[in-house]
């Protein structure tokens, strides 16, 4: 395995795509810090890695509080170990037009979202340097694509997901010269079904929304490459939810 003996942080750990791809990180031997909103959900994740014969340690953060996100990355740093791999997944999900929602929730969005991340990249720098060859992989989502409108979710939502893909392709350029990958991923609406199951492969293109599996294969294929190829960006085609 490719990846066994790396250590990755994954934000957003606790359900959903996050705690998936802790998960299958976990299976390729790889060492995994893991945060959520709610320790307990995170702890649930790291359960279930231990429970596979893997190693993770689970953290509590909130991505939209600046307070819990240096906390954060100051327990991950006192370890004094380096990062190879930062999957940057957390986000706060948010659908309807501008008025539909409280200033708190769009306040919250757009932290959780985009400032967390950026916050969090920014303390965790000195232990991805540490690695021989880190890698920083973003969801972004289709809704950071410009012009891109189909989509139920709100424009805070959309305006969280344009700031990281722009700090994702600046980030890239800036970290390129220090043998730090990037990587800005764009898919549609996914839906996460199972940790074991593959697609099907008789599924014809846009019959349905696209599985985790296919956006963990995809990150799975950009961590495995030589450290002369660096994917700086990839985008996906497939179905959104209907606004």
């Amino acid at each position: 395995m490719m990846l066994k003996g790396k250590r990755a942080v994954v934000t957003g750990g606790g359900r959903d795509f996050g705690q998936a791809v802790a998960v299958w990180l976990a299976r390729e031997g790889v060492e995994v810090s893991l945060c959520a909103r709610r320790l307990a959900d995170a702890q649930a994740t790291a359960d279930l890695i231990v429970r596979e014969g893997g190693t993770a340690q689970a953290y509590a953060c909130d991505l939209s509080e600046l307070g819990s996100v240096t906390a954060f990355a100051a327990q991950l740093s006192a370890q004094d170990a380096p990062v190879d791999i930062l999957i940057l997944s957390a986000a706060q999900w948010l659908e309807g037009g501008l008025e539909a929602e409280s200033a708190e929730d769009i306040f919250s969005t757009i932290n959780s979202g985009l400032t967390g991340s950026v916050i969090l990249t920014q303390a965790l720098l000195p232990a991805l340097r540490r690695s021989t060859g880190a890698d920083i992989i973003t969801l972004v989502s289709v809704c950071g694509i410009p012009q891109f409108t189909e989509s139920i979710a709100h424009p805070a939502f959309f305006a969280a997901k344009h700031g990281m893909s722009g700090f994702s392709q600046n980030l890239a350029h800036h970290l390129a010269k220090e043998n730090i990958r990037v990587t800005g991923l764009y898919p549609p609406d996914f839906e996460v079904t199972d940790l074991d199951t593959q697609p099907s492969p008789t599924e014809r293109m846009g019959e349905s929304l696209l599985n985790a599996r296919s956006v963990w294969e995809t990150i799975r294929f950009v961590l495995t490459q030589p450290r002369s190829c660096h994917i700086s960006t990839i985008y996906f085609q497939g179905p959104t939810r209907q606004p």
